[in-house]
């Protein structure tokens, strides 16, 4: 289904995404709205949980343009699940990983002069204790990672989770996990547990590069008993995709899965903090409505 030209739609901006991106963007994005014959209500909003509140009070089939982060966008699309518009995901934070890997492009511009040519598939969200995310939730070594590059103040871009990284290996030690799968549990001493919708996170990792957004499925990647060489080898293979297989990389899928482990983590998703462990990973399936390119590859 094509989206419908003209009418309404609703522009979120996150002020705070990217430092300030989606505020630069706002005036440009809204233009070109209104140059594809829209009429856009432009909200800045104030936190994640007014994003979810104003997805959730849109019209049934109206489309809400979310400019933003990655995080940003799983709160728009804890509203959207409850009231069935089609978001239209536009790239204003700093990593953009759910928008590139959808095959959006990062210039929301131009994504929006694209809209004739996208179309409205129905997309699989995950849950983190109920808490909806698009593309990966991750605890581990990466999710300190994730936590040292959301405070930095260096202005690192898609490179700010690299930095983080390099910064997480050197506390990480003497973790194990506990993974349930459809019930089968696993234990393990390792570094990260990957459970991915979209698959793509921190800036361009392809950590779940088999995963797809209309399977039903999550796809659980994790990394072992490893050297910090393989460690880093592993994650830049990820870039690529190609480290499945590798040694101490564990893969599977299932529709539950559950995560503890032996000292005090957290599980995030998009960007953002969830939750603590023990947690449950869920997927619901088909559950929001998403303007995308015909050949989007995160499709089956």
């Amino acid at each position: 289904m094509t989206a419908a030209q003209g009418g309404e739609v609703l522009l979120l901006v996150n002020p705070a995404s990217g430092r300030g991106r989606g505020l630069r963007f706002c005036t440009e994005t809204a233009a070109a709205l209104r140059a594809a014959g829209f009429t856009p209500a432009v909200v800045v909003t104030e936190s994640l949980e007014e994003a979810t509140r104003k997805a959730r009070e849109a019209a049934p089939g109206s489309i809400v343009a979310v400019l933003g982060g990655d995080g940003f966008l799983g709160a728009a699309a804890c509203g959207a699940r409850d009231s069935g518009v089609v978001l239209l995901p536009l790239a204003g934070g700093r990593g953009n990983d759910t928008v590139r890997r959808l095959g959006l492009g990062i210039d929301p511009v131009q994504t929006v002069r694209n809209i004739p040519q996208l179309v409205v598939r129905d997309v699989d969200l995950g849950l983190v204790n109920g808490r909806a995310y698009f593309g990966v939730a991750n605890v581990g070594f990466d999710g300190l990672a994730n936590e040292y590059g959301n405070s930095t103040e260096l202005n690192l871009g898609s490179l700010t989770y690299l930095y983080g990284g390099l910064k997480a290996l050197r506390e990480w030690k003497d973790v194990t996990f506990t993974v349930t799968v459809d019930g089968k549990e696993t234990v393990f001493p390792g570094w990260f547990v990957a459970v991915g919708n979209v698959g793509q996170y921190g800036g361009g990792l392809r950590i779940c590069p088999e995963a797809k957004v209309d399977d039903g499925l999550l796809d659980v990647v994790s990394l072992g008993r490893a050297s910090i060489f393989r460690v880093v080898a592993t994650f830049l293979r990820s870039y690529r995709g190609t480290h499945l297989g590798t040694p101490g990389v564990g893969f599977t899928h299932g529709r539950s899965v559950t995560i503890s482990a032996n000292k005090p983590l957290h599980v995030y998703a998009d960007g953002e903090m969830l939750a603590p462990l023990p947690a449950t990973v869920e997927i619901l399936p088909a559950a929001v409505k998403v303007l995308v390119p015909r050949d989007s590859p995160v499709f089956s």
